[in-house]
């Protein structure tokens, strides 16, 4: 019983949730399943109605009973026809239902699963097991219940019919039967370990293509062209080597029951062939045993197909089910009605996996419609403060209240409700300018979209665009300058219309004129918001209700622009070199 668990176990969770799919449409499951006997029988009975046939004519039989026979013979091919017609075609459609159903539930479940998670994995694999594996498993809801039962009807009731004429002759078709089941249970283990290896190794091919065409610019630019093919020759190679093993073990599969079909016939044709010179059975049920081999022939081909197809589903199988096991992000938590206000107690935080800390006892209040500066080197926890505000990761609790609310006591996704994010790196999708600026809304009016765009300073750069604001971007945005795709991130944010405005070095990328530009457009369309920047350009904070100095994720000074300049610290060492590179970038442009 132990045994038969541990046995079940694997095969559930691989099949398990695919399975239930499949149960959602048992109807035609159950429909297409019933007529599989029927094609059997149907196919079972033509052998045995020409072989009596046969031994009637050779006892003289008439030409009425041939006509009868002719008739009979072709009513069940029809009926053979259009049930292994229907039987298909519902099963495989009820298999391609699970297909979508399982991919729309996989990607639901992406969709929910921590930022944190995202940072750890690879684009590549994720994509191949919601493509390739998907296909695998489809395989095992819907061909493997038309072939697999057509096998079983096939395989045993053949055997028995061959068995009520005449036994010796069907013991030697068992013999050869069993040797080669026999070989195929030595040859599973192998064919299930060499298919997981060409299934991972597929997926880090992938990863790898993913990456390369991504950066295409980056690999051209550094003249890494030959090395990055270097590299992804050698995932190729693993690929080819591991597909290679996996290919050989399944054509030795196959080769074994096409050729079985072919021994059998020859055991037959001798062992039947005596029988039928001893008198022991008629011409006509030779023919009999002929038919029924050569209908077994298929099941068989199917069975060692299947046989050799099966391991890799199962993998397949196990490495979705691996996705669905990742525990999604907690989607409870209060919803109370947030205005913005913003509370910062000892904040200490370190990343997953991280050795220090990227936050080291920072506190700050921020009361809503009022501006935050954060600034301070590469490195020194900036980002980390908005990534925690909209609970991309969670902070210890007791450390970040919105409201006076804990926010790990808040929902995330009506947390984040509160606030539009225009990131460090932005992420555009691959459709026009208009599409991603009104991203956050279903439908927005063009010219809310065309004042989003004004004042984020974009509109200067429409006529350089084929299209305007119908230009495609391209996939990551990469049509557009740096800037230009950070225009646009902004743009989306502005038009969000959140209570609050989180910007992640947004302007890092535009020349002084346009930053300008900017800023006035973000005073416009600021209203009551409450903005948080994070930015090594100083000029943007310079009306900020309060500015934290952070260095080594540790507040080193804190205190409106006056304040801080009065100080003589490390903001006004930074401001006072900033405005003289501008200065003397403005006289580099008014020179002759």
């Amino acid at each position: 019983m132990l045994r038969a668990l541990s046995w079940f176990r694997p095969l559930a969770r691989a099949f398990g949730r695919p399975a239930a799919l499949l149960h959602r449409h048992a109807g035609l499951v159950l429909f297409g399943t019933a007529l599989v006997p029927v094609h059997a029988a149907v196919t079972l009975w033509m052998p045995r109605l020409l072989g009596d046939t046969l031994d009637q004519l050779q006892a003289g039989g008439s030409a009425d009973r041939l006509r009868e026979t002719c008739w009979l013979l072709a009513v069940l091919a029809l009926v053979e026809a259009a049930s292994r017609y229907v039987s298909r075609k519902t099963l495989i459609d009820a298999s391609r239902h699970v297909e979508q159903a399982l991919k729309n539930d996989l990607v639901a479940h992406l969709q929910k699963l921590p930022v944190s998670w995202f940072d750890r994995s690879r684009t590549g694999d994720i994509i191949s097991r919601l493509t390739q594996d998907i296909e695998l498993v489809r395989f095992v809801m819907g061909p493997l219940l038309l072939h697999g039962g057509s096998t079983l009807c096939l395989l045993p009731a053949g055997t028995w019919l061959m068995a009520t004429m005449d036994v010796p002759v069907t013991l030697s078709c068992i013999a050869v039967f069993a040797v080669l089941f026999l070989a195929m249970r030595l040859l599973m283990p192998r064919l299930h370990q060499w298919s997981k290896k060409s299934q991972e190794a597929i997926a880090d091919v992938s990863q790898r293509a993913q990456e390369d065409f991504a950066g295409i610019r980056v690999v051209q630019q550094f003249d890494a062209v030959a090395r990055e093919r270097a590299a992804m020759a050698t995932k190729n190679r693993r690929y080819l080597l591991a597909n290679l093993r996996a290919t050989r073990l399944r054509s030795l599969l196959h080769a074994m029951s096409h050729s079985t079909s072919g021994v059998v016939m020859l055991g037959v044709l001798i062992v039947g062939g005596h029988q039928v010179i001893d008198g022991a059975i008629t011409i006509g049920q030779l023919f009999q045993f002929t038919g029924y081999l050569g209908l077994m022939t298929f099941p068989l081909e199917i069975l060692g197909w299947t046989l050799a197809t099966l391991p890799r589903a199962y993998a397949a199988g196990i490495r979705i089910e691996e996705l669905f096991e990742v525990q999604p992000e907690a989607q409870t938590g209060a919803s109370p009605p947030l205005q913005g206000r913003i509370r910062v107690e000892g904040l200490t935080f370190t990343y997953p996996g991280a050795a220090k800390p990227s936050l080291q006892d920072v506190s700050f209040t921020l009361e809503p419609g009022q501006k935050l500066g954060l600034v301070g080197p590469v490195g020194s926890g900036k980002s980390t403060v908005l990534a925690l505000l909209m609970r991309f990761y969670d902070p210890p609790r007791g450390t970040v209240f919105v409201d006076d609310h804990d926010v790990l006591d808040l929902a995330p996704a009506h947390l984040r409700r509160l606030f539009a994010l225009a990131p460090q790196e932005p992420f555009l999708f691959s459709d026009t300018v208009a599409a991603n600026v009104g991203f956050a809304h279903d439908s927005v009016a063009d010219d809310l979209v065309e004042s989003a765009v004004a004042d984020a300073a974009l509109d200067q750069d429409l006529p350089q665009l084929n299209e305007g604001l119908g230009t495609i971007v391209g996939e990551r945005g990469v049509t557009l300058s740096g800037g230009q795709k950070q225009r646009v991130s902004l743009a989306r944010a502005i038009l969000s219309d959140r209570p609050g405005l989180l910007l992640d070095d947004t302007l890092s990328a535009v020349d002084p004129l346009t930053e300008q530009r900017i800023l006035r457009g973000l005073q416009r369309a600021r209203g009551g918001r409450t903005v948080l920047v994070a930015t090594h350009r100083l000029s943007v904070v310079r009306d900020a209700d309060l500015i934290l100095v952070l260095e080594g994720g540790r507040i080193r000074e804190r205190g409106d622009h006056a304040a801080l300049l009065a100080q003589h610290g490390l903001y006004a060492h930074a401001f006072r070199l900033q405005s003289e590179a501008r200065a003397l970038e403005r006289g580099s442009e008014d020179a002759p």
